[in-house]
């Protein structure tokens, strides 16, 4: 099947404005096209039709198994130094495209370096190829795992997802075969709205019906929407929020006239985060910090995730999840790709028995959750598993231990505590991936949190995309308190009441009604911190 080129076209990158505490993350079609630019010069020009040709199969097999399965190839001519473009199937990053299962492929007859991976638990296979001569010829790899997830009980997700530029036919055929290319178990694919872009959206005719027909074909994917709120086409507004696994839009899906050239800015996020829960839904906070509602709606605790990293904007740990942590919240990790699945982002939890998107999220807003995109982690305090609460007493000692194991070099294993890197680990190379393994005791006389987590500047995945991977926490309760750091709330509070002003300067309301709706999310939450402040709790 012919599909046309399909590139990331969005990257969120961050920028900062005119104060420290306000992060954008500017969405340009200029951006999309250097995006697009690139990815043409990582491979040599399209096939000349006058070349004689061969038809190669291509039959990729996962141990223990004998049926072909989806995966994704680089072929690169003996002496050439850019791999083909080989335009019947999905383009990807570097070089590599994503093929379905027994697919077919036409190549001139000429010696071939292939590579072939799937997913991010087995080694990139490598096998020099001889087409010179031949009129057909079929390549069977089979794949060599490092670590099997399903052995471990782990299911994995991509939180984020929207397609743009193809047919309806073309994104058929890209949602079965790149989620099973890179081993994704589920894939959430949403709708949005922005005017006139949205004519592009070809998610969008994506519906909660879909999720059933591709399911009966064996393809896991779930629904939802990205509810959100931007001052100017990309600028910083209310924010953007994931709601996963609701039976039918929430609407205004996207609000203002920033995003949709009419109405005012006078609706919060937060009456579609309330529908959500009240629909049994999901609410996943997008982009990390970007957005004004993100601080009021976690204090009044009305959102089951955190993503980070889930549009090309890198970010930190630390100006989210860990001053949310220091407050005492509960913050799975989670995290997506956006627009395209342009790397192996992704979310494990432990899910037994059937899968289903209502059943992984339960797990993903119990905190069960590691996110990554390579290094795959465990972690346990004194028997406790990602997500748990442990209870001292008084003061006393617990035993943490951990692994990570990756197809590249992530260079060190990272122990967190309280946000801060108590301990590393280094890798050693392990029959041709890389390991990294923990064993600590550590004493505790407060309350706080621990995670496993790798640096983000230790390297690049088969991609190109830089390394990451972060455990949510094991909680420490002592005494029966939380973590508290009132410096923390004191901040947060004066964040939200300067949210405040920046809103009322941009905002365009239709009456005070209006405006007090806004500005009531803010009051709420900044009363909760402050009662919390007050009682040092």
């Amino acid at each position: 099947m012919s599909l046309q080129r399909v590139t990331l076209a969005i990257t969120l990158a961050a920028s900062l404005l005119s104060a420290s505490w306000l992060i954008a993350h500017p969405q340009t079609r200029q951006r999309f096209l250097r995006q697009q630019d690139a990815r043409r010069g990582q491979v040599q020009s399209p096939l000349r039709t006058s070349q004689p040709l061969c038809e190669l199969t291509l039959d990729l097999i996962l141990p223990g198994q004998r049926k072909p399965v989806p995966g994704n190839v680089r072929i690169t001519p003996v002496g050439a130094d850019k791999p083909l473009d080989i335009g019947e199937l999905v383009q990807r990053e570097l070089g590599w495209f994503a093929f379905a299962a027994g697919e077919t492929i036409h190549l001139p007859r000429a010696n071939y370096k292939v590579e072939i991976l799937q997913g991010i638990e087995s080694l990139v296979e490598t096998r020099q190829l001889d087409l010179t001569g031949k009129t057909r010829a079929r390549l069977k790899v089979s794949t060599q795992s490092f670590y099997s997830t399903q052995s471990q009980g782990l299911q994995s997700a991509n939180t984020h997802l929207h397609l743009m530029k193809l047919t309806y036919s073309e994104m058929d055929h890209y949602l079965r075969t790149v989620p099973q290319a890179d081993d994704l178990d589920l894939l959430f694919v949403s709708v949005l709205r922005r005017i006139p872009d949205e004519r592009d959206y070809i998610t969008n005719r994506f519906n909660p019906a879909d999720v059933e027909r591709f399911g009966r074909d064996g393809i896991q994917l779930g629904f939802g929407e990205e509810h959100r709120h931007n001052f100017g086409r990309g600028g910083e507004g209310f924010g953007h929020v994931m709601l996963l696994n609701i039976p039918q839009l929430v609407r205004p899906v996207s609000i203002g006239p920033g995003i949709m050239r009419s109405g005012t800015d006078g609706i919060p996020l937060r009456r579609g985060i309330l529908k959500t829960h009240r629909d049994g839904g999901t609410v996943i906070w997008c982009h990390n910090t970007f957005g004004h509602e993100d601080l009021p709606s976690w204090t009044e605790g009305l959102v089951h995730a955190q993503n980070i990293f889930d549009g090309g904007s890198r970010g930190e740990y630390d100006v989210s999840f860990y001053r949310y942590l220091d407050l005492g919240m509960r913050v799975p990790f989670s995290t997506g790709t956006d627009w395209f699945i342009y790397d192996f982002s992704r979310v494990y939890v432990p899910l037994a028995g059937k899968l289903t998107q209502r059943r992984w999220l339960e797990q993903l807003a119990a905190g069960r959750s590691f996110i990554t995109n390579g290094p795959l982690l465990e972690f346990q305090a004194s028997g406790h598993s990602i997500g748990d609460t442990i209870q001292l007493a008084e003061a006393g000692e617990i035993t943490l231990s951990g692994r990570a194991l990756a197809r590249e070099d992530f260079s060190h294993l990272e122990l967190v505590h309280n946000g801060t890197v108590i301990e590393r680990f280094a890798t050693r190379p392990v029959d041709g991936h890389f390991e990294a393994s923990m064993n600590k005791t550590v004493s505790l006389t407060e309350p706080g949190w621990f995670a496993l987590r790798t640096s983000t500047e230790a390297g690049n995945n088969a991609f190109g995309k830089p390394l990451f991977s972060h455990t949510s926490p094991i909680y420490v309760q002592y005494q029966g308190r939380d973590r508290f750091e009132p410096k923390v709330a004191e901040g947060m509070v004066r964040e939200m009441e300067a949210s405040m002003e920046y809103i009322g300067q941009m905002a365009v309301f239709a009456d005070q009604q209006e405006r007090e709706a806004i500005m009531e999310v803010y009051h709420s939450a900044i009363a909760k911190l402050q009662g919390r402040i007050q009682r040092g709790e």
